[in-house]
C-alpha cells in the first residue's frame, strides 16, 4: 500500500469515539431548534418587508425605527445562519448577546 492510502484510512476507534460523542449530536438538537426558530422569523422578516413597502408607499419614504428594526433582526438571523452552518460555534441570542448592527459598537 502506498503511504498516502495510509494515511487517509479511517480509524476504527476515533470513528465509533466521533460518533458517539455526546457533543456533536447535541449540536445536531441545537441545529434543529435554530431552523426551527429561523423559519418563524422569517415570516416575521415578510411582516417587516410589508409594513415598510406600505410606509413607503404612504409616506415616500421608509420608516427609520422600522429600518433600525430590519437592520438589528437581519443580524440576529446571520448569527443563525453562522452557527447553523459552522461558521461560528457560539449558539445565537438568547444565548449570547444580540448582535449589534454592523459598523456600530
Amino acid at each position: 500500500m502506498s503511504k498516502k492510502f495510509e494515511e487517509e484510512k479511517i480509524d476504527a476507534e476515533e470513528l465509533k469515539e466521533n460518533v458517539f460523542n455526546q457533543g456533536k449530536w447535541l449540536r445536531l438538537l441545537w441545529i434543529a431548534l435554530f431552523l426551527f426558530i429561523y423559519a418563524w422569523a422569517s415570516m416575521v422578516l415578510y411582516i417587516i418587508a410589508v409594513l415598510q413597502f406600505l410606509f413607503n408607499l404612504f409616506t415616500d419614504s421608509p420608516n427609520k425605527s422600522l429600518s433600525e428594526l430590519a437592520a438589528l433582526f437581519r443580524e440576529w438571523m446571520v448569527q443563525i445562519i453562522n452557527f447553523v452552518t459552522y461558521q461560528e460555534t457560539d449558539k445565537p441570542y438568547p444565548f449570547s448577546e444580540f448582535p449589534n448592527k454592523k459598523g456600530k459598537k
